[in-house]
This record gives C-alpha cells, sequence and structure tokens, in this order.
C-alpha cells in the first residue's frame, strides 16, 4: 500500500512538473509575441564605403518637391539586393503608405530588415505596431512573422553624440537630444503635458556620456530657449517637420549626415554578404542617400 501511495505520489510530482513546464513554455511564447526588444544598431564594416557622397542638406531642399512619397527605389547591388522605403512618417494604419509597404515586403521578400530609430517596448505586441511606432514598427512586425532579422541603422548613441561634442558646444548638443524625440513627434500630436513628456526625456538624456548634468530641469531649458531662440516659437510648439530654429538646425543637419552615411553602409554591408535588403526611413533619408547606395544614375 505504502508503495503504491509512493508510486502515484511520483507520477503527481512528474505530472505537476510537465504541467509547470508547459505553462513556463506558453507563457514565453506569448511573451515573445507581445514583448519586443529595441532592434540592435546594425555595425557595418570598417572598410564599407558609400557608392558615391551623401547628398548635401541644400541640394536635396532643390529637389525634394520632385520626389514622390513615399520614395521608394529597388537595385541589384554586388552579390545582394536593397529596396529602400523612404516614408513620409506616420502613425495612420489607414494611410495609403502602410498598405504599399505591406506589398512591397511581401513582393521583395526580404531576408534582412533595417529601421530608423530603435522601436520596442515590453508590450508591443498587444497594440498596433503603426500607431505605437509608425511604419518601422510594421517592419518590425512583418519581419518577426516571417522570421527575419532586423536591426536598426542608427549609429550608436556615443558614436553619433561624441561626433557632434567634437564640433559644437556641450549645452547645444544637449539640448538637441532632449528636444530631438518630443520635436520629432510633435508632427503626430501635442502631449497633454509637455513638460512632463519632456521631464521623462531630459532626466535620461543628461546622463549618457559627455552630456552629464547639463540641464538640471526643464525650467532651465525655458531659460535657454528664451535667451537663444527670442521671437521664435516656444520649443513645446516646434516641430522637426519644419526644421530646426537657430544653431540647433546646424546640429541637425550635422547629425542627419552621419545618420544618414551610417544607414547607407548599413545596407551596403548586408548587399556585400548576398542578403536581401529592405531599409525604411524617412523619405529625406533616402533621396539623400541614393547616389550613396545604388551608385550615380
Amino acid at each position: 500500500m505504502r508503495a503504491n501511495f509512493g508510486a502515484i505520489g511520483s507520477r503527481a510530482l512528474r505530472w505537476a512538473a510537465i504541467a509547470a513546464a508547459a505553462i513556463l513554455l506558453v507563457g514565453a511564447v506569448w511573451m515573445w509575441k507581445i514583448a519586443w526588444r529595441s532592434p540592435p544598431h546594425y555595425v557595418p564594416r570598417a572598410d564599407i564605403r558609400v557608392r558615391a557622397p551623401i547628398m548635401s542638406a541644400a541640394e536635396y531642399e532643390r529637389v525634394s518637391a520632385s520626389h514622390a512619397r513615399p520614395f521608394v527605389y529597388e537595385a541589384t547591388v554586388g552579390r545582394g539586393a536593397v529596396l529602400v522605403f523612404g516614408a513620409s512618417h506616420t502613425k495612420d494604419p489607414a494611410d495609403p503608405q502602410i498598405a504599399e509597404f505591406r506589398r512591397r515586403f511581401s513582393s521583395f521578400a526580404p531576408t534582412a530588415v533595417l529601421v530608423e530609430g530603435r522601436p520596442g517596448s515590453p508590450i508591443a505586441g498587444i497594440a498596433d505596431p503603426v500607431r505605437q511606432f509608425g511604419e518601422a514598427g510594421l517592419a518590425i512586425a512583418l519581419s518577426r512573422a516571417a522570421s527575419v532579422s532586423y536591426w536598426s541603422w542608427e549609429p550608436s548613441r556615443d558614436g553619433e553624440t561624441g561626433a557632434m561634442l567634437f564640433s559644437f558646444p556641450k549645452d547645444r548638443v544637449a539640448l538637441f537630444y532632449i528636444l530631438r524625440p518630443y520635436v520629432s513627434n510633435l508632427r503626430h500630436g501635442k502631449p497633454a503635458d509637455p513638460n512632463a513628456a519632456l521631464e521623462a526625456i531630459r532626466a535620461k538624456r543628461v546622463a549618457w556620456p559627455g552630456l552629464e548634468g547639463s540641464f538640471a530641469s526643464v525650467a532651465e531649458i525655458d531659460s535657454l530657449w528664451k535667451r537663444d531662440f527670442e521671437g521664435l516659437p516656444d520649443w513645446r510648439d516646434t516641430s522637426d517637420e519644419f526644421g530646426w530654429p537657430g544653431y540647433l538646425s546646424e546640429i541637425a543637419s550635422r547629425s542627419r549626415d552621419l545618420r544618414t552615411e551610417n544607414m547607407a553602409r548599413s545596407a551596403l554591408d548586408l548587399c556585400s554578404k548576398g542578403e536581401r535588403v529592405l531599409l525604411v526611413c524617412g523619405s529625406s533619408h533616402a533621396g539623400r542617400a541614393k547616389a550613396a547606395i545604388v551608385g550615380e544614375e
């Protein structure tokens, strides 16, 4: 009798262990579906060079009105191929660009995807990826569904800020990086509490290497803004959709140059490995990088 109880107890423990393992497995799969880690930065090889210089901001201004949006082009590059989808940034799932992007992803069948920014969150898979992260969110959602590897084409944070600090004063660089997420998202709507939105960004970015202790509060940013941008709209009403004011314009232009070149080099590196690369970016990046990626026409 005791032996039977012992056997029953052992079987119960085994089934309990199996059930616990199954629950953990289901939980892990569920978490994988809903949690997106921000994509890693793609680091191109040091010897990868662009095929032509990045178009200057001034030259792009002269031609920007003449190209389609989204600005899309496709080419065979070395052993691989690239499709560049230069979007007008949107978080509207009904935007016609979103349907076009889905079609392009399906027909091109990428083996590698590069996205702008580093979209991700612990619950990203629950909500609409376009509403959360725009066209880059959709690119990641489709990549995950198709088991395609994806990266951010952005340069590393320390690499970019280090280059900017070499060229510009610390307080101006800090102001640019603190404001950049806010002014970039303003085109999608103004937050209910701009001060709180900026404070959340400020608190993190003043801890970046080289920017430590640059602004102790949003009030300090207000003070500098009033001093350096007198007569211009408040930062709370400034969107990069219409350019940056004053000296921030030069800093933004330099940042775009660095980012666009890194984007092009990342695509070329993957193409050199025989990958079919789908690259998602804003239309200005796509326009300025076309010759750099596919060569002069």
